[in-house]
C-alpha cells in the first residue's frame, strides 16, 4: 500500500513581481481651476485622466496621488515665470478663464486665468508637447443667441492656431452667474433675481450646471478630432445628448 502523499503548496513563481495593469489614459493640465466651473472641471479630470496637474499659486493639498501642482507664486500669473518653468509631459490642457468665487475661499491658492494669460499658458503647454488645448470662456446668453463668437476669429484664436496642437477647442458655455466671494447680501440678491430669467431663455442658450459643462468638455476632448473648433451651448447640449 502506497503512503498517502500530503498536499503541498507550490510556491514556484510566488516571488516573481506581477506587473500592474497599465493605465493607458491620457494626462491633463488645468489652468484656472477656480469658481464652480473650474472646481467641477478639476473633479471631472481626476475621474477621466490618469494624472492631472493643477496650476497653483500656493501648495496644493490633495488626497489623491494622481494630482500634482505646478506652482507659480504670486497673482496675477507671472508670464516670465511661466515661460521659464518646465512643465511635465501632458496630453490635454484645459484653460478656464474666470475669477475666484468659491465659498470659504477654497480656490484662493489656485491661479485664476485672465484673457491675457491664455496665449502664454498655451505656449508653455505646447513646449511641453501637449497635443490638445481646450479653452473654456463663458459668454453672455445674448451672444449665444446671436452666435457671435469673436474669440476664435480674433487675435487670440490666430495665435493659438499657430501653435503645434493637434486640436484647439474654443468652448463658450453660458453659466449661472454668482457674485464674487465677499460681496454683500444685496449683490447676492441681485444675482439670484437675475438668475430667474435664465429659465426664460431658449434651450440653445439656457445655462447648464457646472458639472454638466465639465462633463461635456471632457467628452469633447476625448472624442477623435483635429484642427480648430468653436463650441457653443448648442454643441455642448448635443455632446450631452440633451437635444
Amino acid at each position: 500500500m502506497k503512503p498517502v502523499t500530503k498536499p503541498h503548496l507550490d510556491l514556484r513563481g510566488a516571488l516573481q513581481d506581477v506587473a500592474p495593469q497599465q493605465d493607458g489614459r491620457r494626462t491633463a493640465l488645468i489652468a484656472g481651476a477656480v469658481n464652480r466651473l473650474g472646481e467641477a472641471l478639476l473633479n471631472r479630470l481626476l475621474v477621466e485622466y490618469r494624472h492631472v496637474w493643477v496650476l497653483t499659486s500656493k501648495p496644493l493639498l490633495s488626497s489623491t496621488s494622481r494630482c500634482d501642482e505646478i506652482q507659480l507664486t504670486g497673482e496675477p500669473l507671472d508670464h516670465a515665470g511661466l515661460a521659464a518653468i518646465r512643465l511635465p509631459q501632458i496630453d490635454d490642457v484645459y484653460c478656464h478663464v474666470g475669477e475666484h468665487g468659491l465659498a470659504n475661499q477654497r480656490d484662493a491658492g489656485l491661479h485664476a486665468v485672465r484673457h491675457e494669460d491664455i496665449v502664454p499658458i498655451a505656449q508653455a503647454a505646447a513646449r511641453a508637447g501637449a497635443r490638445q488645448f481646450c479653452l473654456i470662456e463663458a459668454m453672455a446668453p445674448s451672444a449665444q443667441m446671436s452666435r457671435h463668437l469673436p474669440l476664435a476669429a480674433g487675435e487670440t484664436g490666430r495665435q493659438l492656431a499657430l501653435l503645434p496642437f493637434e486640436r484647439v477647442a474654443h468652448v463658450h458655455p453660458t453659466v449661472f452667474r454668482t457674485p464674487p466671494t465677499g460681496q454683500g447680501w444685496l449683490a447676492r440678491f441681485h444675482a439670484a433675481y437675475l438668475a430667474q430669467f435664465a429659465y426664460m431663455l431658449p434651450r440653445s442658450a439656457t445655462p447648464l450646471t457646472s458639472p454638466r459643462i465639465a462633463e461635456a468638455c471632457v467628452r469633447l476632448m476625448q472624442a477623435p478630432a483635429s484642427g480648430n473648433q468653436v463650441i457653443d451651448m448648442r454643441d455642448l447640449r448635443g455632446v450631452l445628448g440633451l437635444d
